[in-house]
């Protein structure tokens, strides 16, 4: 377990650096970064989280806690992310969730204010899960409960989802698939913000996304 354990630190710290570059999390402010993101150990309940209070910039491997997806603190001394139990009530309803990532990224949340819901628009690179276009959960007060089953409820049958006011939220099989859909969240909400400048953006032909997503599930892929 502790060689497992010790592989997710490294690979949380790594990813949360990405975003940090990517300009995923703000970065300004007297706020280290908007977002958390979390790991579980595959075939256990036990979750490696981000504490609160650490730079996505400079946090160490050594600084991730562990929690039960219940929210327990089973190791660790910092004190656990104030989302924690968003992260820990998706890992209960979703048991292929192995990774989740809520980020704070521009235009996701610019999108998310406005209650634009995100287009199955891109065709050339998009993550498969961006297919069924991206839904906006109902604001609900950040850290609590309520936020947690909301987000909870609209991942029931999907990977992402903009939390209105709150950015965006999405789940992966691991750490770098969830950080890859969480660019994409991005990506998207940017393109289809610029085409809306200029016009009504058009959705891809419900054939093409139906191959592609089939496809993608014949991959293995979480969409």
């Amino acid at each position: 377990m502790s060689n497992i354990e010790d592989d997710i630190r490294d690979r949380l710290a790594k990813m949360a650096k990405r975003m940090w570059d990517e300009g995923l999390t703000t970065r300004t402010g007297l706020y280290w970064g908007g977002g958390n993101i979390s790991m579980r150990v595959f075939g256990t309940d036990r979750v490696l989280i981000k504490p609160t209070g650490f730079s996505f910039g400079t946090i160490k491997p050594e600084d991730f806690i562990v929690v039960d997806i219940h929210g327990n603190v089973l190791e660790g001394d910092n004190k656990p992310s104030s989302e924690t139990p968003m992260h820990t009530t998706i890992y209960r309803r979703r048991s292929d969730a192995g990774a989740v990532v809520h980020t704070h990224p521009l235009y996701a949340d610019v999108m998310g204010i406005a209650g634009v819901e995100l287009l199955p628009i891109m065709f050339s690179g998009p993550h498969p899960a961006l297919l069924k276009g991206v839904k906006i959960a109902p604001w609900r007060p950040g850290g609590t409960q309520e936020i947690a089953d909301i987000a909870a409820d609209y991942l029931k049958d999907c990977s992402a989802v903009l939390l209105q006011y709150h950015g965006s939220i999405v789940i992966g099989k691991d750490i770098e698939g969830a950080f890859h859909l969480a660019s994409k969240v991005e990506e998207l909400a940017k393109k289809q913000w610029m085409a809306m400048q200029v016009g009504k953006p058009g959705i891809l032909p419900e054939e093409v996304r139906n191959n592609m997503l089939k496809r993608a599930k014949e991959r293995g892929m979480l969409v």
